[in-house]
């Protein structure tokens, strides 16, 4: 189970470590974006040319480590050395962020996944005004906050998958404001398909 906790934390901080999911503190402007692809461009090294400390947190992936593309082997290294400096609190705070993901239904991973592409593809203004107002909202709205998302994606699962794909691409051109309320509306049972909005 541990060795299973560990592959999936791994697997969620290299996702974080990826273009699309990029630490949200630093690889800001092109220069680091830019630095990504040099590193992976270059060959990553073989399970047998790692450290003891590497092996032991790459540990899960031991037996397919020389198979993974060079680039995948680059985020697992950067994301256990990310694991390795982080201090206790906030490896707890991702460990329950990973053991939420875990409980999740694949399409709410890929919601969720979409989500955090989309958030990274913010301004970096717009990320930190909403990573503010999360850090302000107390534990309970933010469990409110997760609820509502659990509920709409209850919601989704009851619909075609044609109109799921339709409401899908009319959120994504909303301004947030509009997102959230159309959702609140649609929740509640005012509707959305008669745009009423």
């Amino acid at each position: 189970m541990r060795s299973l906790l560990l592959m999936l934390l791994l697997g969620a901080l290299t996702f974080a470590a990826s273009p699309a999911g990029a630490g949200h503190r630093h690889h800001e402007g092109n220069h680091a974006h830019q630095g990504y692809h040099k590193v992976a461009e270059q060959p990553a090294p073989a399970w047998s040319e790692l450290n003891r400390e590497q092996r032991a947190l790459l540990a899960p992936y031991a037996a397919s480590w020389d198979s993974l593309p060079d680039g995948h082997r680059h985020r697992l290294l950067r994301a256990a050395e990310r694991w390795r400096h982080m201090g206790p609190e906030e490896q707890a705070r991702f460990s329950e962020r990973l053991e939420r993901l875990e409980r999740m239904d694949p399409e709410e991973r890929a919601a969720t996944r979409e989500r955090w592409e989309r958030f990274r593809a913010l301004p970096p203004e717009e990320r930190e005004r909403l990573r503010a107002r999360w850090e302000a909202m107390s534990p309970e709205e933010r469990e409110a906050a997760r609820d509502r998302h659990r509920r709409w994606h209850e919601h989704l699962k009851t619909l075609p998958e044609d109109e799921r794909r339709a409401l899908r691409e009319r959120l994504r051109e909303m301004e947030p404001e509009e997102r959230r309320r159309f959702m609140r509306n649609a929740l509640t049972g005012q509707g959305y398909r008669d745009g009423q909005d």
